[in-house]
């Protein structure tokens, strides 16, 4: 290794905790001409690696329906918040389960990793909702 990244390495403090935090989602996310999208909407769990891409997919449904009811704001974030607040509570609640599996505790660890040793890499059966999506 490089001597300056190992300098470098050397002054990384490990001994911080960053916390993880969600939220149980929330049935509504848009008050008048004011709404949320992405973490302020519906904060997840980074287990299934989805914060990022339900952004996006906020940001594309609200400017569809930004699109398709012009100047009318409030109609359009309604609009807009009505498929997505199902599917991020979806997925809000399916990464805090992974979270729950990744850290489970004494024999609860042979059996999580035996039924996940049968599963191949390519095996997206349960994630067809999610990675499937055609919004």
């Amino acid at each position: 290794m490089c001597p300056r990244v190992r300098a470098a390495v050397a002054k990384i403090k490990r001994n911080r905790r960053w916390p993880m935090l969600d939220r149980l989602p929330i049935p509504n996310w848009t008050r008048n001409r004011i709404t949320l999208l992405g973490d302020a909407a519906h904060p997840m769990l980074q287990y299934i690696a989805q914060g990022a891409c339900q952004a996006l997919e906020d940001a594309v449904c609200l400017g569809e329906n930004l699109k398709k009811y012009g100047g009318d704001a409030a109609r359009a974030f309604l609009a807009y918040q009505e498929p997505r607040i199902e599917r991020t509570a979806r997925v809000q609640s399916v990464a805090r389960f992974f979270g729950e599996i990744k850290h489970v505790h004494g024999v609860s660890i042979q059996l999580r990793n035996a039924l996940l040793a049968k599963r191949t890499a390519d095996d997206f059966e349960y994630f067809e909702w999610l990675y499937g999506y055609k919004g």
